[in-house]
C-alpha cells in the first residue's frame, strides 16, 4: 500500500515535494493544508485532488484522512509547530529546510519521534547536487592531498526580505549552503565564531548576512560569508588540499549552473561531475529517502537526528553574534 500524506502548504516550494509524491507510486497525496486559496487550488490541479481534500488546518486533514506521513512545507517560525503536531497524531513528518530555527525544538522533535517509533526528514536538497559529492569523494579519496581549510562566499540578490524569522539569512537561506559545507567536507565540526548582522545600507527587518569560521577535527578550518541582500549574484567554495584546490563554481549563485573545477597554481581544469543516484532528480531523492526511512528504517543523511549537526551549527553562528564568543558544538 501506498504512503499515504497529508501536505502542510500547497504552492510555493511546496509544489516540489507535491509533484514529486503525486507522481510516486510510493506515495499517495490525500489531502493539502494552507490558508490561501490560491495556493490550494494550485495543489489540488497539480496532485489531482479534489476541494474536499482541501483544509485551512492540519487537525482537520487529521480528522477527515487516514495517513502515515505529514509533509511540512511553511513559513520558517511554523515548523517546530506542525512538526509536534504530527507527531504527537503518531505521523512521519517530512519537513522543509530549515528543521527548526531553534536546536531545542528539533531536539525535542527528533527525541519524540524516536520514542513513538516514526521517522523524521530534513529537506536539505542543496547538499545531494552532484558537484558537491563529487568533491566529497575526491577530499575522501584524498585525490589533491589531505584538505587543509575550505572558504564558501554566497551573494544573492533577492532583493525582499524571507518570511519573519530571527536572523532571517542565516536560517532561511544559509542553512542551505552551511548545511552543504558540512556535508562535503568529512570532518566533525567543533567550534564556531559567528556574526549575523545587517549591512549599513541593509533595509531588512532582521540580519540578511552572515560571517562564520567553523573549526572542524583534524585541524581543518572553514569560513562561509553569505548575504541574501548582495548587488551580485555568486558562489564559490573552495578547498584547499595539499597538492590542489577543488573548487564549486556558479556565476549566477544558482544550482543550475555550478561547476566543478581544479586549480593548480594559475591552471584551471574542469572536473566530471559524478552521476545522480539512478538519475533521480535532488527532489526525488528526497522522497524516495523519505520512504527508506519509513518502509525499512533506514538511517538516511538526511534524518532529523542527522540534520542537528547543521541545526547546531547555524544555530551557535546566531549565539556567538549575540554573545561575542566563540561556540562549542561538539
Amino acid at each position: 500500500m501506498a504512503i499515504r500524506t497529508i501536505h502542510v502548504g500547497a504552492w510555493n516550494r511546496a509544489r516540489a515535494h507535491l509533484g514529486v509524491m503525486s507522481d510516486s507510486e510510493v506515495f499517495e497525496p490525500v489531502a493539502l493544508v494552507d490558508t490561501n486559496q490560491e495556493f490550494l487550488a494550485k495543489g489540488r490541479e497539480l496532485s489531482g485532488l479534489g476541494q474536499d481534500a482541501s483544509y485551512g488546518t492540519l487537525a482537520e486533514a487529521l480528522g477527515e484522512h487516514d495517513c502515515e506521513a505529514v509533509v511540512v512545507v511553511t513559513p520558517v517560525m511554523l515548523h517546530a509547530p506542525f512538526i509536534d503536531e504530527a507527531l504527537a497524531a503518531g505521523k512521519h513528518v517530512m519537513v522543509e529546510k530549515p528543521f527548526t530555527v531553534d536546536l531545542a525544538d528539533a531536539e525535542r522533535a527528533v527525541a519524540t519521534a524516536e520514542r513513538q517509533g516514526v521517522q523524521l526528514l530534513v529537506t536539505q536538497n542543496d547538499r545531494l547536487n552532484p558537484v558537491f559529492k563529487t568533491m566529497r569523494r575526491h577530499l575522501e579519496e584524498e585525490t589533491f592531498g589531505p584538505p587543509g581549510y575550505a572558504v564558501m562566499i554566497h551573494d544573492k540578490p533577492r532583493n525582499r526580505p524571507y518570511h519573519d524569522s530571527p536572523h532571517m539569512h542565516l536560517w532561511q537561506q544559509g542553512v542551505h549552503q552551511i548545511d552543504t559545507l558540512i556535508a562535503t567536507i568529512p570532518r566533525t565540526p567543533i567550534r564556531v565564531r559567528g556574526l549575523s548582522v545587517e549591512p549599513p545600507w541593509g533595509n531588512w527587518p532582521t540580519p540578511s548576512l552572515a560571517h562564520a569560521t567553523i573549526e572542524f577535527d583534524d585541524a581543518f578550518s572553514a569560513t562561509y560569508v553569505g548575504t541574501s541582500q548582495a548587488r551580485h549574484a555568486e558562489f564559490h567554495f573552495t578547498i584547499e588540499c595539499a597538492d590542489a584546490a577543488i573548487a564549486a563554481v556558479s556565476p549566477t549563485g544558482g544550482a543550475g549552473d555550478t561547476s566543478l573545477v581544479v586549480k593548480q597554481g594559475a591552471e584551471v581544469e574542469a572536473l566530471d561531475v559524478d552521476a545522480r543516484p539512478n538519475g533521480m532528480t535532488e527532489d526525488e531523492q528526497i522522497s524516495d529517502m523519505f520512504a527508506r526511512q519509513i518502509l525499512k528504517g533506514e538511517d538516511t543523511e538526511l534524518s532529523g537526528r542527522n540534520n542537528l549537526t547543521t541545526i547546531r551549527v547555524v544555530g551557535a553562528v546566531a549565539k556567538s553574534t549575540e554573545l561575542g564568543t566563540v561556540v562549542d558544538v561538539s
